[in-house]
């Protein structure tokens, strides 16, 4: 089983620097991957078993799972939140922003733009 969390950058949406690039700009006073999202945990697994069919010869049969335990598990975010440190921070001298994805999908600051699948299965024979 596999625990990760998710940590993103935030992005302001606008030159804030002054360097006329900014789609790289940070809001004023935000770190690097300061935007926190739900972890991800993934379970996944393999059973094989082989068959042998004479001295040279063998079946071998397969079942793998991935995302077995079916957990919505998000691969990105609307990171864009716009330059007003005070919308996000935790408070006045934090450097840690209180900031976390949306759920359902959706298009403003910090909705969620899509997600790793669901639980699949397959089965394979060599």
């Amino acid at each position: 089983m596999r625990f990760n969390s998710a940590i993103f950058e935030l992005l302001a949406g606008a030159d804030v620097n002054g360097d006329r690039h900014s789609t790289n700009d940070r809001p004023i006073g935000a770190g690097r991957n300061t935007g926190r999202g739900p972890n991800f945990v993934g379970f996944d697994m393999r059973l094989s078993r082989t068959f042998k069919l004479g001295e040279k010869a063998g079946l071998q049969l397969l079942a793998e799972g991935f995302n077995l335990i079916n957990r919505t598990n998000f691969a990105s975010v609307n990171n864009v939140v716009g330059r007003l440190r005070r919308l996000y921070s935790r408070g006045a001298g934090s450097t840690t922003f209180s900031v976390t994805g949306r759920v359902p999908f959706s298009e403003p600051a910090l909705g969620f733009t899509s997600a790793f699948p669901k639980r699949e299965l397959q089965l394979g024979v060599r």
